[in-house]
């Protein structure tokens, strides 16, 4: 029934219902109450209504009809191809052939379709007694066509054969329970918002739904009726319907959607599939570890950088070891703390240090130190190369003795609180013990020879800020898998004393990959992370080194979160048997570009691409040409690489003024006032050679030079050509050299304090200066200095410069601990 005649029903007697009101009746749980008070008042049961009350139910009922009105288009137009909603167009299209076999996720594709579109299915089940009815008068229909084409001679008809064998196998699965026989019926409407796009959408749909067999025609005569039929009312009214068993359905179903968008998390990109977000928390899988495999520019690091930074603003520390000072900007940015770690470096960290305090299990006495000396173990593997079986015992009680020798021992309760040794004492230990002194003799290289002063000395960094980032950029090769081990072991005590959200970051991890100790080390934090509430992240380009590593299999299988960018031909393949790719996401990979990939998380995985807005981009980027820019607007350098002697705590991100900038600013303001006062001074003498009212050196016309007016004294320039005035300014056209001198009238260029009067409280008298420039007591620099006025006079000037006076490095960030005087 029309809404029309919905609304012009009367209030009484019996009333139709309309699908649509009976659901907000359902909704609001009221409708139903008017009308049992009224049908009580007309039976007698119930209290009789007034006037005032049946106007009181006329007004709700139209109320209750005006939320129609609200939900229904302004205006509908019904033609025989399309309908026309407000002022967009719509199109409903019905499935008429299905194929023999349909395949499972064949929806996917028109789910996932980037079109504004309603898919209604409509299931009704069927008897299984009347359906194993017809299935058998079938097949006796079947068989006797079968048998009269044999008895004619005729040549088989294998489409008769199929039909048998389907049915037959049909009733068998039906008699076995194991199916059911269902009336399938599917519509689809699409919306466009003129005719042109929707014939385009119209087509594109046919052919995405006739490559699978699946063929559509327009609900043609009957777009009301259809279009009906695909609003959430659960009302067929075209029933255009097809018989199928459960299989078959069962793929039919549209929940194919891959959709990784969480109510928390951070946004790392866009679901390729159908344009959604991925915002999701690593931390809320069984770890929180994730690993990134790209090839070399694919966006890996601008990947990682961009979680890093969304991450902070949740309250996430963030740790960093950076080979290449990539995450230096993003770092200075936030206001974390870098740290560079190499031999010119003021920072060093000692591989002997031992947490203060251990969560959980491992805080059992002992324990500590036995977790400390089997790390070292695989440090000093990596310095000494492979250790016989007894070298690794002598040095097993090198070590013990070493810290014996600062009273820890295994019986100790709280090492962490002592002063750890160094490895000068190891060596001195090992030089006394039998069998260790070619160990000493290697691990001497470490602490008085080319590698000394990195890894001997007490260590002096300590960490408060958010963000953390190790530079190991300027390290030897050989030292820098040593470094990483050892940050990796510092970075793990700290962990270990707090329980604190946060996720560690190494670069290229194939440096640690690449030897055994140290990828059983990086294996055994992965495993342990979770506990800690820590998750680590992996970044590498050369995927073979995880793939043939006894400990990079197990790495990755215990990484619940998974970024695979843009893959190189040489690499994919080994990615495929490794995360058990199909060759359609194998495509995906060879073909996506920078910041494109597969996003897997837990088992879901999507294809994404990585966004980041305007202002992010220009903190987290590592292309050449952009940097270069960046550091040509900040005058050479990056505003995190400017190297300056102030402490952080005084700096305050600007950079002072040089004093031959505020010369030549200070010059400026002169020569302005100076023309200004000619310009008066000629316009005031009738247009009079202003030259005449000043007394002109002897020399003054070999120089060439006008006389300054009258009051003001400047110094005039040389003509030696070959070794000009160093304190003036290079542009020469700001002293006028003609008598002639336009009239200045811009006030912004003068200093609102009288020049004057500014000479006469800051400067002496000039000295009496000759035509070549040279004054009496000094340099043509000196005397120009002397009548300029001071910088804390000037306006342009800041009033308190910071001082520049060469102090000690500092950390950037953190503290710095005094190192230890040599005895």
């Amino acid at each position: 029934m029309p809404l029309a005649a919905i609304s012009a029903a009367p209030l009484t007697g019996p009333r139709p219902q309309h699908p649509l009101i009976a659901a907000i009746d359902d909704l609001l749980g009221l409708h139903r109450k008017v009308a049992q008070i009224m049908d009580d008042a007309e039976g007698g049961t119930g209290d009789p209504l007034s006037a005032d009350d049946k106007d009181i139910i006329k007004h709700y009922e139209e109320g209750l009809q005006k939320i129609l009105d609200l939900i229904a288009p302004a205006a509908v137009e019904v033609r025989s191809n399309e309908m026309i909603l407000n002022d967009q167009h719509s199109r409903t299209l019905y499935v008429y052939n299905w194929p023999n076999y349909i395949y499972p996720n064949w929806l996917s594709p028109l789910v996932n379709f980037d079109a504004q579109m309603e898919i209604a299915h409509f299931i009704y089940p069927s008897s299984n007694k009347a359906i194993m009815k017809m299935l058998r008068k079938k097949v006796v229909e079947l068989r006797s066509s079968i048998r009269l084409l044999e008895q004619r001679g005729i040549v088989r008809d294998p489409t008769l054969e199929a039909a048998l064998q389907d049915a037959e196998e049909l009733r068998d699965l039906l008699a076995r329970g194991r199916e059911k026989l269902f009336q399938f019926g599917m519509y689809i409407t699409l919306y466009a918002e003129d005719e042109e796009k929707l014939k385009k959408l119209q087509t594109d749909i046919e052919s995405l739904l006739g490559g699978r067999l699946v063929l559509t025609k327009p609900a043609l005569f009957q777009m009301e009726h259809a279009w009906n039929s695909t609003l959430p009312l659960c009302l067929d009214e075209l029933e255009i319907s097809r018989n199928m068993n459960t299989s078959p359905i069962g793929t039919s179903f549209p929940f194919s959607s891959c959709d990784l968008t969480d109510d928390h998390g951070i946004l790392y990109g866009i679901n390729r599939h159908n344009d959604s977000l991925v915002i999701f928390d690593r931390f809320d899988l069984p770890n929180a570890n994730a690993n990134v495999f790209a090839t070399s520019g694919a966006g890996k690091s601008f990947t990682v950088k961009l979680e890093i930074l969304r991450s902070l603003m949740l309250g996430t520390e963030v740790l960093v070891i950076d080979p290449e000072n990539e995450y230096v900007e993003l770092c200075k940015t936030v206001g974390g703390s870098f740290i560079p770690m190499s031999l010119q470096s003021d920072f060093r960290i000692n591989p002997f240090d031992l947490p203060e305090a251990v969560r959980g299990e491992e805080a059992e006495v002992g324990e500590v130190l036995r977790t400390s000396v089997l790390n070292l173990h695989g440090l000093f593997k990596l310095m000494l190369g492979a250790l016989t079986p007894a070298e690794d015992g002598i040095l097993d009680k090198a070590i013990l003795d070493t810290y014996a020798l600062r009273g820890i021992t295994i019986t100790t309760e709280k090492p962490g609180t002592i002063d750890p040794p160094t490895m000068h004492d190891l060596v001195d230990v090992l030089l006394t013990t039998d069998g260790g002194e070619n160990m000493a003799r290697v691990l001497q290289k470490y602490t008085e020879g080319s590698y000394a002063g990195l890894f001997n000395r007490a260590t002096n960094v300590e960490l408060q800020k958010q963000m953390i980032v190790f530079q190991i950029r300027d390290l030897e090769d050989q030292l820098r898998p040593i470094a990483i081990y050892i940050i990796l072991n510092f970075l793990w005590n700290r962990v270990r004393t707090e329980l604190k959200k946060r996720f560690l970051v190494i670069d290229e991890a194939w440096n640690l990959m690449q030897y055994d100790d140290s990828a059983r080390f990086l294996f055994g934090i992965v495993k342990r992370a979770r506990k800690y509430y820590l998750g680590i992240t992996t970044i590498t380009q050369d995927v073979d080194d995880f793939v043939n590593s006894p400990y990079g299999k197990p790495i990755i299988t215990n990484s619940a979160l998974q970024i695979l960018l843009k893959q190189s031909p040489t690499a994919v393949d080994n990615l495929q048997k490794l995360f058990y790719l199909t060759d359609g996401e194998k495509y995906v990979l060879l073909n996506s570009g920078v910041g494109q990939g597969i996003f897997f998380a837990g088992n879901k995985h999507v294809a994404i691409q990585i966004i980041a807005s305007p202002v992010e981009t220009t903190i987290v980027t590592t292309k050449p040409e952009e940097v270069l820019a960046r550091m040509q607007s900040t005058g050479g350098k990056l505003a995190a690489e400017q190297t300056t002697d102030i402490p952080l705590s005084q700096f305050d991100g600007t950079v002072p003024k040089t004093s031959m900038q505020m010369l030549k600013q200070s010059e400026e303001i002169l020569v302005a006032k100076t023309e200004r006062d000619m310009a008066k001074s000629e316009k005031n003498d009738g247009g009079q050679d202003a030259q005449s009212s000043a007394p002109i050196p002897a020399n003054a016309e070999e120089s060439g030079n006008s006389a300054p007016a009258e009051g003001v004294s400047i110094p005039s320039r040389s003509i030696d050509q070959e070794n000009p005035p160093p304190a003036l300014s290079d542009d020469s056209s700001s002293i006028t050299t003609s008598s002639e001198v336009p009239e200045t009238t811009d006030e912004n260029v003068i200093a609102s304090t009288s020049l004057d009067d500014l000479l006469k409280q800051t400067t002496p008298k000039p000295p009496e200066i000759a035509a070549d420039g040279i004054a009496d007591n000094g340099s043509t620099a000196e005397a120009i200095t002397d009548i300029l006025p001071s910088p804390e006079d000037t306006p342009d000037v800041p009033p308190d410069l910071p001082d520049v006076t060469p102090q000690p490095a500092t950390p950037r960030g953190g503290r710095i601990l005094p190192p230890e005087r040599k005895k």
